[in-house]
This record gives C-alpha cells, structure tokens and sequence, in this order.
C-alpha cells in the first residue's frame, strides 16, 4: 500500500518508541543483575533511541502542520461548523483541483465526500482520526508518468493515503487505477455533549442542517 510522505513519517515514530522500550528493558535487566557492561551499553542504546524518536517527531511535526487542518472538536458546536467548513468549502475543492494532472490523462476522478454530520453529539468528533474514503482515480499515460502520478500525492495538502495501483495495458498507454483515502487527525476529540431540543445530552432532537456538500468531477449526484 502506498502512503504519502508524512503517513510514512507517522509510521517511523512507532519503530523508535519501540526501540526505546527494549533499551529501557534491557537497562532494568542489567542494573537487577548488577551487569555494569550491559549497563552503560543500555543507556547508550536508550539515548540512541530517545535521539531518533525525537528527530522522526519533529519531522512528523513539520508535515502534519503543513497537511492537517485545525479541528477542535472540544466544543462540538464549534467544530462541527469547521468540519462543515473543511469539507464541503475546502476539501472537495482541493481534490478536485488536484487531480487535474497535465503530464497523464485523467480518465476517472470520481470523488464523492460523505456529507457532514448535522448532530454536534455525533460519534465522529470523539474519534482521534477522521478517514474519508474519496473514491477511485484513473489515469493513462507511460510507466514513468502515472508512477510519477501516484507519487504526486505526497505534495497534496492533506494528508492522503493511496491504494496498490491497478495497470492494465502497455506503456506508453498504460491505464493505473487506485483509491485514494484522505486521514485527518482533530486537534481535540469531543467535549462536553450538548443539550439538544426534544432530549438530554446526546439526544438526536433536532439537528443542524448542512449546506449541500459540492459534488467534484466525476462524483455521483
């Protein structure tokens, strides 16, 4: 499966968490056996890995500020607004506008965003991550375009993970369709739940209606 640039990095954080722990254990290990060795080797190996960790989070930092937009769902009203914000007025558009690639042929586009939630009690703000399942995206050029196609996700402004390509044909009109899956990670989950009409807290009464989510190339109405 392939992941856009900072999905990559996310996943490098784990690995040095991990290594970490090992070290750590292996430090209580030597210190219950007296071993000054294995000690003082532990700790090189436990600051090593404090050392990588903190250098692949900063490199985590840098990308999600750059891809992640600024939802705080700690007061669900509030957020669910933004939410209708980044969906409907910046993320259909963004894709749609993305998607236009002069170097292939765009055969497919075909991106269609699940409406907003219209109640602030919905279960999604309690979520850590948001996923939005966009649809397919076929497009036909050379080996070296639609693979440079697939690779031009890392520079959208969200973050975006890309499904194993699907070829058919032989370059230079090779024909590649993949899925694409956009992750958003809110700044808060959800706060306090919020007394709705005709209900306590987490009732459905009456909820928000959103403006109608714009339908971008190639979605079905």
């Amino acid at each position: 499966m392939a992941i856009a640039g900072a999905a990559v990095f996310f996943l490098q954080v784990k690995p040095q968490i991990d290594a970490y722990k090992a070290a750590q254990a292996r430090y209580e290990k030597a210190v219950v056996k007296g071993d000054e060795q294995a000690r003082a080797q532990a700790i090189r190996e436990r600051d090593q890995a404090i050392t990588a960790f903190q250098v692949a989070q900063a490199l985590l930092d840098v990308q999600m500020k750059r891809r992640m937009p600024s939802l705080n769902f700690s007061r669900r009203d509030i957020g669910m607004l933004a939410l209708w914000k980044e969906q409907i007025k910046t993320l259909g558009p963004l894709l749609e506008s993305f998607a236009h690639d002069e170097n292939v042929t765009v055969l497919q586009a075909g991106f269609k965003i699940n409406a907003p939630p219209a109640n602030p009690n919905d279960p999604i703000f309690d979520q850590d991550v948001l996923v939005f399942p966009l649809g397919s995206v076929v497009v036909s050029g050379n080996f070296k375009q639609v693979m440079a196609n697939i690779r031009r996700w890392n520079n959208c402004q969200r973050l975006i993970m890309v499904s194993p390509p699907r070829l058919a044909g032989i370059s230079p009109r090779l024909v590649v369709a993949y899925d694409v899956t956009c992750y958003i990670f809110p700044v808060a989950k959800g706060g306090t739940m919020i007394q709705m009409a005709g209900g306590g807290a987490g009732a459905t009464g009456t909820p928000v209606t959103p403006p109608p989510t714009p339908q971008p190339m190639g979605a079905t109405p």
